[in-house]
């Protein structure tokens, strides 16, 4: 079995290399499961000119001493587990959660939709060429409280090399926090030109991740940290 990280490599270079013409569409690409939405229907739209064929696999994300971890879990289901998508056409994958449990505390998983078709070599043609697999990753959280975030994230400053800045982000509250991006305000009040951190990601609850980028120039006092809690301002520290 391939490992995650193989996964996510894969799924990489599907991203970068991957043209309009040829190349699929998902949506949605979060998956949201909550006593009002039950199943969530997964649009896979094949936009290529062969069939893929997709097997679906799930993982436990969890993060430990702000580091993702995964593990195998039996704890969603998705129909069809395995199916051959033709091309130009698209395949509705219907996604739940197998014990529909009460969830005070938001659980997160990764969706894993692996495309296991064959590697097709025309037998007239001495050189094989380029064949994509289109894998996709996508994170599905489990939820049953009431969303009411009271923007309690705790920012605090990790240390760095001489030229970066690292910021630590914990989130105490019982649903994930996006990062959205972190930037330094200006004296009059005004975000700084070209002092985006170009930083971002998700802070699973009652977890905490580091983000390192590099200190610019004319950096001022304040950071302005903008996030799915809303955006706050605290003082910078090197």
């Amino acid at each position: 079995m391939k490992t995650f990280t193989s996964k996510i490599i894969a799924f990489l270079v599907f991203i970068f290399l991957s043209s309009p013409l040829f190349a699929v569409t998902i949506s949605p690409t979060v998956i949201d499961i909550n006593s009002t939405q039950k199943i969530v229907t997964l649009t896979f739209i094949n936009d290529t000119g062969r069939e893929i064929n997709i097997q679906s696999s799930a993982l436990l994300w969890k993060q430990v001493n702000g580091k993702d971890t995964y593990s195998p879990t039996n704890d969603l289901i998705v129909v069809p587990a395995i199916v051959t998508i033709p091309g130009g056409k698209s395949q509705n994958f219907r996604v739940t959660k197998r014990v529909l449990d009460g969830a005070d505390v938001e659980q997160s998983y990764r969706l894993y939709l692996e495309d296991i078709t064959p590697a097709f070599t025309d037998p007239k043609k001495t050189d094989p060429g380029i064949f994509f697999k289109f894998n996709q990753n996508l994170p599905v959280y489990y939820y049953t409280g009431k969303t009411n975030p009271k923007n309690s994230l705790k920012v605090s400053f990790c240390s760095a090399e001489s030229k970066q800045t690292c910021v630590r982000i914990d989130n105490s509250e019982n649903t994930r926090a996006q990062l959205n991006n972190i930037s330094f305000k200006s004296p009059d009040g005004k975000p700084l030109d070209n002092v985006d951190a170009n930083v971002n990601g998700t802070i699973l609850s009652s977890s905490w991740k580091e983000f390192r980028f590099n200190t610019p120039a004319n950096k001022s006092d304040t950071l302005i940290i903008k996030s799915s809690f809303g955006d706050f301002e605290v003082p910078y520290k090197k």
